[in-house]
């Protein structure tokens, strides 16, 4: 009962309706984001030469492109999940993409 009234609070007196302004990034969350992508291919850079020089550490029950594939793919999902960490915690609590992605019902963080 308390969830349907709350939809239908939220529904007459708030609304949930999105504009681009709601989605759109500032220009220094463009600048941190630019920074952790930075960061990231560095480090992806750096995995890639060692692959090439044959000093890359191998995960176990890897071959040497498995594992930096491995690499890669941590790196990455590491990028992506900062980016939407610091997304999200630079919007307004009252931005609907962020409640929709916080509560569940549409998206999350790394969208």
């Amino acid at each position: 009962r308390l969830a349907k009234l709350a939809a239908r609070f939220l529904g007459y007196h708030r609304g949930f309706s999105i504009g681009i302004d709601d989605v759109t990034p500032s220009p220094s969350l463009e600048e941190l984001k630019r920074g952790l992508v930075d960061e990231g291919n560095a480090i992806a850079q750096r995995n890639i030469s060692l692959y090439h020089e044959g000093r890359l550490r191998l995960k176990p029950g890897c071959n040497p492109i498995q594992s930096l594939e491995s690499e890669l793919n941590g790196v990455l999902g590491n990028i992506r999940r900062n980016c939407g960490d610091r997304a999200m915690s630079a919007l307004p609590w009252s931005n609907a993409p962020r409640i929709m992605a916080e509560c569940g019902s549409k998206g999350s963080a790394l969208n």
